[in-house]
C-alpha cells in the first residue's frame, strides 16, 4: 500500500510538472517566434522607408544576422547580402515576392535553397517598383529546446529529486497510522476520523459473514423458486455435461424422465440438434437450433460459462416458440399471397396497357381495353384498402371509440346500400328486424363486418337466390345471423374461410372482384367488438353466419 500510494502521488506530481513544461517551452517558442517576425517586419519597414527618399543605399547596408535581398519586378535578384545574385535563381514565384508585388507586403517561413537553412521572410514593394526583402534564421522548436535543455534539465532534475522525497514522507504519514493499527481493538484507533466505518466492519466480520452466508441461502432459495416457476426450461451443466441445476420445466418441454443432478445432461433430450448444441457451448461457442418434436416447436440456445477463458460448463434455455413459428408460417403465407393477388390484375393492367401502346388497336376494342384496365385496377385498390385495414386491426391501431350503437339500424344501411349490388347478382336481399339489438361497439366496425358478410352472401349465391339478415335478442345476446341460399361450402373447408386469401370457389371469387380477405376482416372486427362467430354450411345449399355481442 506503501508503494501505491508513492507511485500515485510521485507520478502525479511527475506528470504535471511534465505537462507544465512541456506548456510553457511552446508559449516561450510561440512568444519568441512572434517577437522575431515583429521585429523582422519593423526593420524591413524602417529600411524601405530610409530607401524610398534616398537618404541610404540599400547595397551598402550590412545588418548582422540579416540577409537582404533586392528584387525586380520580374523576378529576377538585383541584391544578396548572403550569396552572389547572378548565380541565384528567379525570385517571381517566392510566395513572399507575390504577396509584395500584390499587396505592398508579404511574409513566409521556409527553408533557404541558397543558405539550406530555416529563414523567416518579409518583402515590401518601393515606389519604384523593385521588391526589398529581409531575412533572418527561423529557429525550430527542437533547436529551441536544446537551448533550454541545460537549465531545464537542472530544474528538473531538483523538482524530482524534491517530489521524491515529498512523495515518500505523504505516503508513510498515511500508511504508519494504518500498519499500527490493533486488529484485537480496532475501536480504539482514533487517528483517521474516516477509518471509522472500516474498523467497525472489521470488528463486526464474524456477524457480517454470518448475515452474508445467510443472505446466499435466501438467494438459493429464490433462486430456486424463481427457475422452479419459469415457463422456459433452464439447465447449468459442468464441462463433463453433467447436470449442476435444472427445472422441471425442461422436462416438461421435451416431455422427458426427470433427471437428478449429476447426470448426463442428454437425459433431457438425446436428438442429435440438442447435442450438438450441448457440445458447441462446451466447446466455448453459443450455440442455437430450433427442435421440432411434433407437438412443440422448440428454441435451444446454450452458452457456455467461462473462467478465466477457460470453458467450465454451459448454461442452457430451453423455450417453446410454437406459437411464434405459427405466426412466422402465417406471416410467410401471407406474404405469398399477396404477391400472387397483387400480381394478378398488375399482368393484366400491364397487358392491356402494352397493346394499347403497341397502336393499332380498333376503337370499340380501345374501350373494352379502357374498361378492363379500369375493373382490374379497381381491384387491386379495394385489395390494397382491405390489407391496409386488416394489418389495421391485427396492429391494434385502428381502434374505434366504443359507444351504445343499434345494430338493426347498420344493417339497414347495409342492405340500403347493397341494395342495387343484389339486384345485378339476381339476388333477393332482405332484412328482418326482430329487435333493435343495442350493443357497445364501433359503427364503423359493425358496418365493416354487415357489409362483408351481406356482400359475400350476394356474390356466392345463384340466380334468384335469397340473402337474409337477422338481427334479434338471445338472453343477454344481441344476435346478427346473415344466411344465404347459394353455392355452400365443403365441409373440408369450413374451418379456413376466415383465413387470408382463402377462397372455397377461387374463380368465381375473382370474377366477381373478391380479395379473399372479408371473412378475415369479419373476424378480427368481430374479436375487437368482444363477439363470437359460428359458420354452418351445406354444399349445395346455402351458408348461415352467426355473430353474438354482448347486449347492453
Amino acid at each position: 500500500m506503501n508503494k501505491k500510494i508513492f507511485h500515485a502521488v510521485f507520478l502525479s506530481i511527475l506528470l504535471t510538472l511534465v505537462l507544465v513544461l512541456g506548456a510553457s517551452i511552446s508559449v516561450f517558442y510561440t512568444t519568441y517566434e512572434s517577437r522575431i517576425e515583429d521585429d523582422l517586419s519593423t526593420e524591413l519597414r524602417f529600411l524601405a522607408a530610409a530607401a524610398s527618399d534616398g537618404s541610404v543605399d540599400i547595397s551598402a547596408i550590412s545588418i548582422p544576422g540579416h540577409r537582404v535581398t533586392i528584387i525586380s519586378q520580374d523576378g529576377s535578384v538585383l541584391f544578396e547580402s548572403e550569396a552572389d545574385p547572378d548565380t541565384m535563381e528567379n525570385h517571381l514565384e517566392r510566395p513572399e515576392v507575390q504577396a509584395a508585388l500584390i499587396y505592398g507586403f508579404g511574409e513566409d517561413t521556409r527553408e533557404s535553397h541558397t543558405l539550406l537553412e530555416n529563414l523567416h521572410y518579409a518583402a515590401v514593394r518601393l515606389p519604384d517598383g523593385r521588391i526589398l526583402r529581409l531575412a533572418v534564421p527561423a529557429d525550430t522548436l527542437f533547436s529551441f529546446i536544446i537551448d533550454m535543455m541545460l537549465p531545464m534539465a537542472a530544474i528538473l532534475v531538483f523538482l524530482v529529486i524534491f517530489f521524491a522525497w515529498f512523495s515518500m514522507r505523504v505516503a508513510r504519514r498515511i500508511t504508519d497510522p494504518i500498519n499500527s493499527i490493533d486488529l484485537e481493538n480496532p475501536e480504539t484507533t482514533e487517528e483517521y476520523e474516516e477509518l471509522s466505518p472500516l474498523l467497525y466492519r472489521i470488528a463486526k466480520q464474524q456477524a457480517t459473514i454470518r448475515e452474508q452466508i445467510e443472505e446466499a441461502q435466501r438467494r438459493s432459495r429464490e433462486f430456486a423458486i424463481i427457475t422452479g416457476n419459469m415457463s422456459e426450461g433452464l439447465a447449468v451443466i459442468d464441462k463433463e455435461m453433467r447436470i449442476l441445476s435444472v427445472n422441471r420445466a425442461a422436462f416438461m418441454l421435451f416431455d422427458s424422465e426427470e433427471a437428478e443432478p449429476g447426470d448426463s445432461v442428454l437425459a433431457i433430450n438425446r436428438s442429435d440438434l440438442f447435442s450438438s448444441a450441448v457440445s458447441d457451448s462446451l466447446s466455448g461457442k453459443r450455440a442455437e437450433t430450433i427442435i421440432d418434436n411434433k407437438t412443440r416447436t422448440l428454441q435451444i440456445i446454450a452458452s457456455p460459462v467461462l473462467e478465466h477463458d477457460d470453458v467450465t460448463g454451459a448454461v442452457i434455455i430451453i423455450m417453446d416458440i410454437t406459437e411464434k413459428a405459427g405466426r412466422e408460417k402465417l406471416r410467410r403465407e401471407f406474404t405469398a399471397n399477396v404477391s400472387h393477388e397483387l400480381k394478378t390484375p398488375l399482368t393484366s393492367i400491364s397487358g392491356f396497357a402494352e397493346l394499347l401502346k403497341n397502336g393499332g388497336v380498333p376503337e370499340e376494342a380501345v374501350r373494352d381495353f379502357g374498361r378492363d384496365i379500369y375493373e382490374e385496377s379497381q381491384r387491386l385498390i379495394a385489395l390494397v384498402h382491405d390489407i391496409i385495414r386488416l394489418s389495421k386491426l391485427d396492429e391494434g391501431d385502428d381502434e374505434e371509440a366504443l359507444q351504445r350503437v343499434s345494430v338493426s339500424e347498420i344493417a339497414r344501411d347495409v342492405v340500403s346500400r347493397l341494395g342495387r349490388r343484389a339486384e345485378s347478382f339476381s339476388v333477393n336481399l332482405s332484412l328482418h328486424e326482430e329487435n333493435p339489438g343495442f350493443i357497445n361497439g364501433s359503427e364503423v366496425l359493425l358496418d365493416e363486418m354487415i357489409s362483408n358478410l351481406a356482400d359475400n352472401a350476394i356474390k356466392y349465391n345463384r340466380k334468384g337466390g335469397r340473402a337474409d339478415i337477422t338481427v334479434s335478442r338471445d338472453g343477454d345476446s344481441v344476435v346478427l345471423t346473415v344466411s344465404d341460399t347459394g353455392i355452400g361450402i365443403p365441409d373440408e373447408d369450413k374451418d379456413r374461410v376466415f383465413e387470408r386469401f382463402y377462397r372455397v370457389d377461387k374463380s368465381r371469387s375473382r370474377a366477381s372482384g373478391g380479395t379473399g380477405l372479408g371473412l378475415s376482416i369479419v373476424r378480427h372486427s368481430a374479436l375487437s367488438l368482444h363477439a363470437s362467430i359460428s359458420l354452418s354450411s351445406k354444399l349445395g345449399e346455402g351458408t348461415v353466419i352467426t355473430v353474438r355481442f354482448p347486449a347492453v
